[in-house]
């Protein structure tokens, strides 16, 4: 039995790895990842992100200060996430998280059923 799950597990890995959904966002990742432009914009965020953690620090949720810095984050999230390759990184993780959701939930309502008829 073990043998067979082992098994079957690895057809599953196989599949995954060559499904078309997993392979385009691996390639976008690569193109992202790759993208100056895209890599400036998230350094940018990530800055913007740690000011708002320091400001919290020392301002109220509700200073002038937070409230900037929150503006700003706010502001380069946007920033980042409008650009196209992005966008379709985005896109393309959405498919795949459905993919893996499916997965999830017909492996479990399998081990369900399995457990039920004992």
């Amino acid at each position: 039995m073990t043998e067979k799950i082992i098994e079957l597990s690895y057809k599953l890995k196989e599949a995954i790895n060559h499904d078309e959904r997993i392979i385009h966002l691996n390639e976008i990742e690569k193109k992202m990842n790759e993208c100056e432009e895209v890599m400036a914009l998230s350094y940018k965020k990530d800055m913007a992100l740690d000011r708002y953690n320091e400001m919290l620090k020392y301002f109220k949720d509700d200073s002038e200060e937070v409230n900037n810095a929150r503006r700003l984050l706010s502001e380069a999230k946007k920033n980042l996430e409008s650009h196209e390759i992005v966008k379709e990184y985005l896109k393309a993780y959405q498919e795949v998280r459905l993919l893996f959701e499916h997965i999830n939930d017909s492996l479990f309502s399998l081990l369900n059923m399995e457990a039920c008829s004992r």
